[in-house]
C-alpha cells in the first residue's frame, strides 16, 4: 500500500477501487486493512495498533493473522467522538 503520509495520496486508493469492481455483488468495500483504517480516521497506524491492546478503538476483525475493520464500524466508531464544544461549563472567556 502506498505510504500514508503522503497528503497528496487519495482514500481508497485507484488499487482499492479497481480491486473492489471484481467484488460488485458485495457493493462498497466493506473491510479494510490498518493502513487504510488508520487513514480513514486521520490517524497514525500504530495509534489504531494502541486501541487494540489497550482497548478504546473502533472494534476490529481477526481473518487469521489479519487484522481488518469494517467501514461502517470505523464511521460508527468517529460518530461517537462528535462533539459540539469542548465539555465543562467552566469556559474561560478572554
Amino acid at each position: 500500500m502506498s505510504d500514508c503520509r503522503n497528503p497528496d495520496a487519495r482514500w481508497p486508493t485507484a488499487e482499492i477501487m479497481r480491486r473492489a469492481r471484481h467484488v460488485d455483488e458485495t457493493g462498497l468495500i466493506p473491510f479494510v486493512d490498518t493502513e487504510a483504517a488508520a487513514r480513514y480516521l486521520a490517524l497514525s497506524p500504530h495509534s489504531l495498533e494502541c486501541y487494540r491492546s489497550l482497548g478504546g478503538g473502533p472494534p476490529f476483525y481477526k481473518f487469521g493473522k489479519f487484522v481488518r475493520y469494517a467501514v461502517t464500524d470505523l464511521e460508527g466508531w468517529a460518530a461517537e467522538r462528535r462533539h459540539g464544544r469542548t465539555p465543562g461549563d467552566n469556559a474561560r472567556i478572554y
